[in-house]
């Protein structure tokens, strides 16, 4: 069923066609991921279907029962609210059914024939709408919430205005989640999150939640494993792919193949034609000329001819790079701490020369503190440091504080290639490096100050590349920046790709790790780091396949996020399990019954004590769910 519906809708800014006569059909249940070029009207898209943008032209057409959701980038909390008083504001609506359902019991205790059956009816359409929307079970639903995007237990009570950036981001997601609007519009939602939150997130979405889903993302992993439907936002038009990221990938390769024939097509007809009307407009077939060019004229006008958008393929020669020692470097007995926190113990490394390591795990776990150790910038608790013979370290940081904002793109990336090489470098060189990290045109000549943080990545990448370091080590080179960009730097650092050298990648891009990384550093967010030979997948089969009773001293693997590590729960056998989970569900039906009971609804003591047990109950029926579910490699914890 379509709820949403946008006819003919077109918006533009000046002289800036953003959307023109685009339609679109949005189903219940449907998740779409909404893809398209910075500025091509994406966030605009999202802003029309909350409402707050209104079109030029067409029409928004939503039904009236249908709740909008979106989250917010830049979300704005009321500083001395708390992390959990954020969250649990998810539930305004369960709250109200709660106070009028004690409402409709206490006037029940004065009722009597029709006033009687009448709040009877209503106790009941009540109560259906309270469980519907999760019943007693708030707490723990705020709680699974909230860890599922990341957000520990130590930071709950926090006031939000002591939050970070990224705190801030995660507890905008986890209370829209909660909010369970029936259309959901994400803005780049991984933007902030581990691998496991993406995990959660990504599960959460296929199996949790059940309206209709559009997603904005870089995120190629998550488009893949959530996406039914990609919508690409192009020259004002919308083009509509069937499946996932993959499926959008060849099928929008063979568009642009039949699109590109059909231009070609049409401009050998035009060439024709014109020829045609050159050779004759002046001779003896001069009328049958005038008529073909009044024929033609029609033709280009009708066939709205525009020439298709050329992929972007520019290709990147880099300069040879200096042989280095075999071993690049070497840790022992490494440990590394920041105030009284241990977040690395006994660490042994060694990295060889061309290996490709991924470092991964929850955010704050110390895998940025890490490289700082390992590249001699901080000092290690304990243990030693080794960085073999011939090491040219390139270090790609989170941010781009280094760059000259007065500086433009070519300028800056031939000054830096300068530096780098010790030699000096042709302002050719320096635009071709800027074209292939997708800089064109006028681009080149913008100043570094008036770029966006993606863009800035961008410059930043091509300076390493171009640079000759035979050691790249790239913390999160992909937060922010676009899927081009990524699928760029995929290309220029995979097995087989330009760069040749030894690669160190601190990400939470799944897609680039596993296409560029076969080894791992995995930090499980408690001080013990493990050691993984083999790509990505392999480590997270390995983690979903793993029982949970398997002794951690023979499978360091952590199915965080979870409150605690260890459950009072963990100890009991399935049976034993399914046996209370039996229990709870026949003393939910009973406590639920019970409240129409005449002496229950009469009696407000008693009627909260059945509604306090009601709540407890349900509570724990959830956390043996949970339990239960883990067993069975089904939680979204595994």
């Amino acid at each position: 069923m379509s709820f949403v519906t946008l006819s003919n809708l077109s918006l533009q800014y000046g002289n800036n066609i953003i959307l023109d006569g685009v339609d679109l059909a949005i189903q219940s249940e449907g998740r779409i991921g909404l893809l398209g070029r910075n500025g091509a009207g994406k966030t605009t898209l999202l802003r029309l279907l909350t409402g707050s943008l209104a079109p030029d032209r067409g029409s928004i057409d939503i039904h009236r029962s249908i709740r909008v959701g979106l989250l917010d980038q830049h979300p704005n909390f009321p500083p001395e609210v708390t992390v959990r008083e954020v969250a649990r504001g998810a539930f305004t609506r369960l709250d109200e059914l709660q106070m009028e359902l004690k409402t409709v019991f206490a006037d029940m205790g004065n009722a009597e024939g029709q006033s009687l059956e009448r709040l009877f009816n209503r106790q009941t359409v009540l109560q259906e709408e309270l469980e519907s929307l999760g019943g007693w079970d708030v707490e723990h639903r705020v709680d699974a919430t909230l860890h599922g995007v990341g957000l520990v237990d130590a930071i709950f009570d926090r006031q939000t205005q002591y939050l970070s950036g990224g705190e801030r981001s995660r507890l905008a997601l986890a209370r829209l989640l909660l909010e369970a609007p029936d259309l959901l519009l994400l803005d780049e939602p991984t933007n902030h999150l581990d691998i496991e939150g993406c995990q959660w997130l990504e599960q959460f979405l296929n199996e949790t939640y059940r309206g209709a889903t559009i997603v904005v993302s870089h995120d190629r992993w998550l488009l893949d494993a959530v996406c039914t439907r990609i919508v690409e936002v192009r020259r004002g038009k919308i083009d509509s792919y069937p499946g996932n990221y993959s499926d959008y990938v060849g099928l929008r390769a063979q568009r642009r193949t039949t699109e590109s024939r059909a231009w070609q097509k049409q401009q050998d007809h035009i060439r024709r034609e014109q020829a045609y009307i050159r050779r004759y407009k002046a001779g003896q077939r001069a009328k049958q000329a005038k008529g073909r060019e009044s024929r033609l004229e029609r033709f280009i006008d009708e066939a709205d001819i525009e020439r298709p958008e050329a992929e972007v393929v520019a290709s990147m020669q880099l300069p040879s790079i200096t042989r280095c020692g075999d071993r690049v470097l070497s840790a022992e007995c490494l440990s590394v701490e920041v105030g009284d926190l241990g977040l690395v113990q006994d660490l042994d490394l060694e990295i060889r020369r061309g290996d490709r390591i991924g470092i991964i795990g929850p955010n704050g776990a110390g895998k940025t503190t890490l490289i700082r150790c390992l590249l001699g910038e901080i000092e290690p608790a304990s243990g030693v440091v080794e960085i073999g013979t011939g090491v040219d370290v390139g270090w790609f940081l989170q941010h781009q504080d280094h760059l000259d904002p007065q500086w433009c793109v070519w300028e800056w990336i031939r000054q830096t290639l300068a530096k780098a090489r010790g030699e000096e470098v042709s302002e050719q060189t320096a635009r071709n490096l800027a074209g292939a990290f997708l800089f064109s045109g006028e681009d080149q000549d913008r100043l570094l100050g008036t770029l966006s943080g993606g863009e800035r990545a961008r410059v930043t990448l091509a300076g390493l590349f171009g640079g000759g370091h035979n050691v790249l080590v790239l913390d999160e080179p992909t937060n922010h920046v676009d899927i081009a960009t990524s699928e760029r730097l995929e290309s220029v650092l995979s097995q087989g790709g330009p760069f040749q050298g030894t690669l160190i990648l601190v990400s939470h891009d799944r897609a680039l790790l596993e296409a560029t990384c076969d080894r791992l550093i995995v930090f499980e967010g408690d001080g013990s780091v493990c050691l993984f030979d083999g790509v990505l997948s392999r480590w997270l089969e390995k983690k979903r396949t793993s029982s949970s009773s398997v002794e951690r001293d023979e499978e360091p693997l952590r199915l965080a996020p979870v409150k605690n590590a260890h459950s009072p729960l963990d100890g009991l056998s399935v049976e034993t399990l399914e046996r209370r989970m039996e229990t709870m569900e026949l003393r939910l039906e009973e406590l639920r019954n019970s409240m129409n009971d005449q002496a229950i609804w009469s009696d407000s003591d008693e009627l909260q004590r059945v509604l306090d047990e009601q709540k407890d109950v349900a509570a724990e029926l959830a956390e043996h769910e949970e339990a239960w579910l883990e067993r069975h490699g089904d939680s979204p914890a595994s």
